[in-house]
């Protein structure tokens, strides 16, 4: 299954674990394709990068060939506002563009949205949980 995951989600796997992590190995392992647009990926490097220096763990420049290696890079074809935070439309039109059917976020200002054009917004623990159904 091909899904669109939050920054959000992608820091807290890094650098804190949980249900985020088990999320990132899901897809490290191939169980998983997490897919985004360069936008996207330019966002996780910046905050990766800044929460490397924060917290002085090397772990996210560790992890970040791992995750280049296991991303699908799609052309962003869409530009439409849909969230109240329009910094978050980019990974509504990612999931559009590459036909995606999952957004997984701890945003709640992509969550509040629920669904849009048949894409679902949900958080991890929920994704994780309907993934062992």
């Amino acid at each position: 299954m091909r899904i669109v995951v939050d920054t959000n989600i992608i820091i807290s796997g890094i650098f804190f674990g949980e249900k985020p992590r088990d999320l990132l190995q899901k897809c490290f392992s191939g169980t998983l394709q997490m897919v985004c647009s360069e936008d996207i990926f330019i966002e996780y490097k910046e905050i990766i990068e800044r929460l490397t220096i924060k917290t002085g763990r090397n772990i996210g420049r560790e992890i970040e060939p791992l995750l280049i290696a296991n991303l699908e890079f799609i052309e962003n074809r869409y530009s439409d506002s849909y969230s109240r935070d329009p910094d978050d439309d980019k990974f509504i039109n990612c999931a559009r563009s590459g036909g995606i059917e999952y957004i997984i976020s701890g945003d709640e200002d992509l969550l509040v949205l629920k669904e849009v054009e048949r894409i679902k917004i949900v958080g991890v623990a929920e994704f994780l949980e309907n993934m062992r159904k």
